[in-house]
């Protein structure tokens, strides 16, 4: 959370804030560099090789990541330009939509935020893969996925796209984990358990539509980036009003500037994932505020319901103990600070009664 006014947090916090990130289970491209980047998802560079069968038809642009911390997408979602060496191989039009005409070799390259990228596309023989059961599976779990897939998502459209990606996830765990990558890709071997570290994947794209898992994750990481309410680089970051400490009932009372809205909503839903569990419906999330007591020098953890058009979070301080937290006083006269699990500076002092 960020307040109107700063305090100056103890410099051995910073160590902290690096943990922070781990603590709510952001994504990777959540933190990267301020440079955007640009490459195929899977190797990080400008070329890769994919395999596919002639007749496969999919966004090539949906397997190119574009990133920096405050942009996610892919080619499919952005402008780019597609060209196809040998369009009687496989063409791609505008869009980025490719075709696998016939068994063959090309180049596709695509041009995006002005950076150009290479695909060496092998076009196989038509049944030249093994059709498994995990291969229909995830063609069928795919065509799902794919339907309806929004521009610009809004609370409702995230809201749903996240459920529709989580059913995608576990088609994916139930029929194809040991066969297949998420993406669609061939492993060079089988998995010889669900909990083993998954083997190098082959180039060989079976569900070629499974590359619209990509392109929704993306929409929901710009998504949470524009509206995360305790991100401090987000439009839509909760300002804080007040703070009350109440050392008799235990709570603290925090007044926000201005009502939580749906977007704040379900972009803490997807910020916060391991505390809103199957949480359903749109008007309410549960979050992790920082807690720190500068009287002695101890840590906690608040955890508040945010709700839907209400401008005020009520909590109690948490502290870990025997693997789990428990319930902690708020001491009469202690100073506490409130931070947000991004940036401690923008915290908020309160003197506890």
């Amino acid at each position: 959370m960020q307040q109107t006014g700063k305090c100056k947090a103890p410099k051995y916090l910073l160590f902290l804030l690096a943990a922070a990130f781990l603590v709510i289970g952001l994504p990777a491209s959540l933190v990267s560099a301020a440079a955007l980047q640009v490459h195929w998802y899977n190797n990080g560079e400008a070329e890769t090789e994919i395999s596919v069968e002639a007749g496969a038809k999919f966004y090539i642009g949906d397997f190119i990541s574009v990133h920096s911390d405050t942009v996610a997408s892919t080619a499919s979602l952005g402008k780019a330009s597609y060209r196809s060496q040998d369009g009687k191989v496989a063409s791609v039009n505008g869009k980025g939509y490719l075709n696998a005409k016939k068994a063959g070799q090309t180049d596709i390259t695509v041009t995006c935020q002005g950076k150009s990228l290479t695909c060496h596309l092998t076009v196989e023989k038509k049944g030249s893969f093994e059709q498994t059961a995990a291969v229909k599976g995830l063609k069928s779990a795919a065509k799902s996925l794919a339907k309806g897939l929004p521009k610009k998502p809004n609370a409702a459209k995230a809201y749903h796209l996240n459920q529709k990606k989580t059913n995608y996830m576990e088609d994916y765990r139930a029929y194809a984990v040991k066969d297949l990558s998420y993406d669609g890709f061939l492993y060079t071997a089988k998995r010889s358990s669900k909990d083993r570290v998954q083997p190098k994947r082959s180039a060989r794209l079976a569900v070629p539509e499974a590359g619209r898992y990509l392109a929704a994750e993306a929409l929901l990481r710009q998504f949470l980036l524009t509206n995360n309410p305790v991100s401090t680089g987000s439009k839509r970051v909760m300002r804080i009003a007040s703070v009350t400490a109440n050392s008799k009932n235990g709570k603290m009372i925090v007044k926000l500037t201005k009502k939580l809205t749906a977007e704040q909503i379900v972009a803490a839903q997807l910020a916060f994932p391991e505390q809103n569990g199957d949480l359903s419906g749109r008007t309410r999330a549960n979050i992790t505020v920082s807690v720190y007591d500068e009287t002695d020098n101890r840590f906690y953890r608040g955890r508040p319901v945010l709700k839907k058009g209400s401008r005020q979070l009520e909590m109690k301080l948490l502290s870990p103990g025997d693997g789990m937290y428990q319930n902690a006083n708020i001491e009469k006269g202690h100073v506490y600070m409130l931070g947000s699990e991004m940036d401690w500076s923008n915290g908020t002092k309160v003197t506890a009664k």
